[in-house]
């Protein structure tokens, strides 16, 4: 099976990092890069990276003016090699496995809590700890607060949900009644 552009790109960045020993560095100046570049000011930018109108080497220059002593060397050498065959437009994709592979080294699990209101510091404790317990792994939690779920909450990581919202109940509830009388 055929590897993906995302994949063969993160693979070698990843493995050069190990070997070099700057794994930690490099992710996070990935991750404030990739932040940056995901935004809405910076898409003009993305464009001009992802230009095949425009030489890879006049990109790698851009780059190196613009990042060229804010990020670890080994990330500009890389970014610039992405820009230069023209890839930029799969920086996303390159990062997200990047990512992935630095949290499975790690033993880090990313999940998503969705409330109607923001947790508490005691609940999200209890949340981080039970999870961890659970999967063996340290949590890393991202809130978001949607109050149309009404209450309760919903925890995604992996191909997981959970799914204990009250709107889910109600929904549930509205089913079974309906199948009762229909």
């Amino acid at each position: 099976m055929a590897e993906t552009i995302g994949k063969v790109y993160s693979t070698a960045l990843f493995e050069l990092c190990n070997e070099q020993g700057s794994l930690d560095r490099v992710f996070g100046d990935f991750t404030e890069f990739s932040e940056l570049m995901s935004g809405e000011d910076c898409a003009d930018y993305i464009k001009f990276l992802s230009s095949p109108l425009i030489s890879g080497s006049e990109k790698a220059e851009s780059l190196k003016a613009v990042f060229g002593d804010k990020i670890e060397g080994l990330l500009l050498d890389f970014l610039c090699l992405v820009t230069e065959k023209n890839r930029a437009d799969r920086l996303e994709e390159i990062y997200a496995e990047f990512r992935r592979m630095y949290n499975d080294e790690k033993n880090i699990l990313e999940v998503t809590a969705v409330t109607a209101v923001p947790l508490s510091a005691e609940l999200r404790k209890r949340l981080t700890d039970k999870l961890g317990k659970t999967t063996g792994r340290s949590i890393v939690l991202t809130e978001q607060v949607d109050k149309s779920i009404i209450g309760g909450m919903i925890v995604r990581y992996g191909n997981t949900e959970l799914d204990s919202s009250v709107k889910t109940r109600l929904d549930d509830l509205k089913a079974k009644i309906t199948g009762t009388i229909a």
